[in-house]
């Protein structure tokens, strides 16, 4: 089975992840929850090690979504 484009892949992964948060966070606005994601992802441009990137991601962006909710109300 041939190896996929690392890169690709990561960024497939990345838009799951928005998706995911945009289904989740359905209070906010779209283009809110995408500019939270992208702007998590940018953190680890540099990374040398990019396997658990969507992970991260996800869950420091829906930390984020979580605690702007709160100070928000």
């Amino acid at each position: 089975m041939p190896v996929s484009d690392p890169k690709a892949h990561e960024e497939k992964a990345i838009g799951e992840v928005r998706e995911r948060l945009r289904s989740r966070f359905t209070d906010r606005n779209p283009a809110e929850v995408t500019g939270v994601v992208d702007k998590v992802a940018r953190r680890f441009t540099t990374a040398r090690i990019r396997e658990y990137i969507p992970l991260l991601v996800e869950r420091i962006s829906r930390d984020e979504l979580s605690h702007r909710g709160v100070a928000a109300r």
